[in-house]
């Protein structure tokens, strides 16, 4: 019995070498190996080294582009989408992954789990035009909801409170699309996460009296970050500034807040960086199904190209 039992031993899946079982695992999809993690330890580290490579990748992809639209209800049809670049992904670096496969007391996977990559939104480009205010329109009767050019490097939005308004909202909806033959056009999109936020009148005045740090705390970059969805996979971090070239109204109640306006600067985009690789991998069944057709954002696929309308 005991010289059946050695044979099971040294001619089991687990005995193949290291090299050949990373082979053979790479070929499963990230969904079809998280429940093959836990069947022991040796299979656990080789596993969580291919989901380690497979983030990295995910995030620093050249073939795909992030792109994000944020925009309030009002100015759904002339804000422009996007496009972002990466920044980096803090707990990915090379000795990170060597102190994960290094914990004895397992949950790495767990802590992967909780990572976040960020990006810059970048300004949109010369030929996609924006809608601009009529110049014979009224500020206080139609504040502009649009993107504005008051920073040099980050994209800017304006928000206008009346009196009796407690909140903005913005829709943040972001995709992960392969470059087609023209701008407008993929060759695959994916929705990574899509949500209503509400910017709170109190979260604005207090992101104008905060000091930014040299190295911010992850407490306070949290405090910064507006989620949009309940499960955090999906946030934007912003600089609040408060805005000072707006009349303010003569006479105001006592029970009655001031009218108040801001401009939102778009410092940084956080994506879980494991949602970021489950729509990839996503995508790439997309191209695969759909191979040879375009698709618009958030449209359908078309097979031949001359149909689409620029």
């Amino acid at each position: 019995m005991q010289a059946d039992n050695m044979v099971v031993d040294t001619t089991g899946f687990g005995s193949l070498p290291n090299e050949i079982l990373f082979s053979i695992l790479s070929s499963f999809s990230t969904r079809n190996l998280l429940p093959l993690a836990p069947t022991c330890r040796h299979i656990h580290g080789i596993i969580l080294r291919i989901i380690q490579c497979r983030m990295l990748e995910a995030a620093t992809h050249k073939d795909h582009k992030l792109i994000l639209e944020c925009y309030h209800p009002s100015a759904k049809f002339y804000t422009p989408y996007l496009y972002c670049d990466y920044i980096g992904t803090p707990g990915l670096s090379l000795d990170d992954c060597h102190a994960l496969r290094a914990d004895e007391n397992g949950g790495s996977l767990g802590k992967l789990s909780k990572l976040y990559s960020y990006f810059r939104p970048l300004k949109p480009d010369e030929h996609r035009r924006v809608l601009r205010q009529h110049p014979a329109g009224g500020w206080p009767a139609l504040p502009p909801m649009g993107f504005v050019n008051k920073h040099e490097q980050l994209v800017c939005q304006d928000v206008h409170l009346d009196s009796h308004e407690l909140f903005s909202q913005l829709v943040t909806t972001t995709n992960l699309v392969k470059l087609g033959p023209k701008p407008g056009v993929f060759m695959s999109s994916v929705a990574i996460g899509e949500g209503l936020t509400r910017v709170w009148r109190n979260w604005l005045a207090d992101r104008t009296c905060y000091n930014p740090a040299p190295v911010e705390p992850d407490v306070e970059r949290q405090r910064k970050t507006l989620w949009a969805d309940s499960a955090n996979r999906v946030g934007l971090k912003m600089n609040v500034v408060e805005r000072t070239d707006i009349p303010q109204p003569i006479m105001l109640r006592r029970d009655e807040d001031p009218p108040v306006s801001y401009t939102l600067q778009y410092e940084e985009l956080a994506i879980r960086t494991s949602q970021l690789l489950l729509m990839m991998e996503q995508s790439f069944e997309q191209e695969v199904k759909h191979s040879g057709s375009y698709c618009e954002l958030g449209g359908e696929f078309v097979t031949e190209y001359l149909k689409l309308k620029y």
